[in-house]
């Protein structure tokens, strides 16, 4: 389990996806995932590019150049943000779950290890691979504080959370836009 990339790490995966998009790569296969974060970002992306539009006609036309290069940057960040989401999904095989943030870390599970997968209602504060304050065998990955899945692990995986240390994890808690699917490839039910 890695703990998640550097900040010049995470530039990279933004510039990588947001290429990927723009050379119309197929999209990755896997489990999509923070369709929340997604449906959230890009409404905010094109409010950006309205009001950058409308506070350029008020600046003096020597500060526009500098105006327009910020606002540029900060739309591509935003639209980065979300091809690193849509380009990092979950992945499962037989031999391993491969829970990703899309460029806040990912967690590795032994595929055996996982034993189910039932849908939640929980928001464990935080980004990227954390433990959850409370429960000290349980450990969430998402891009967001939302989380809708469960996966109920037994053995007990020992996850290196970087900074967090080092949790022996019975429970994992994940975003996935689709619970069925997650569920289908992990060759389980959702009990509700």
């Amino acid at each position: 389990m890695t703990a998640g990339p550097t900040r010049f790490g995470v530039v990279r995966v933004w510039v990588r996806s947001l290429a990927a998009v723009l050379m119309r790569r197929g999209p990755a296969p896997g489990l999509r995932h923070s369709a929340g974060v997604r449906q959230l970002v890009l409404p905010l992306v094109a409010m950006e590019v309205v009001v950058a539009f409308l506070l350029s006609s008020m600046l003096p036309p020597a500060a526009r150049p500098a105006h327009a290069a910020f606002e540029a940057l900060l739309v591509l960040a935003g639209l980065g943000l979300v091809a690193a989401v849509l380009r990092h999904p979950h992945e499962v095989d037989a031999e391993r779950v491969l829970l990703r943030t899309g460029f806040l870390g990912e967690v590795t599970l032994p595929r055996p290890a996982v034993r189910s997968v039932s849908s939640v209602v929980r928001t464990v504060p935080g980004r990227g691979p954390r433990p959850v304050p409370g429960e000290p065998g349980a450990v969430a990955c998402s891009v967001g504080s939302s989380l809708n899945a469960a996966l109920r692990l037994d053995p007990p995986v020992r996850l290196d959370l970087g900074t967090a240390g080092l949790v022996d994890a019975s429970t994992v808690y994940v975003s996935a836009d689709s619970l069925p699917d997650l569920s289908a490839a992990l060759g389980t039910t959702s009990p509700r």
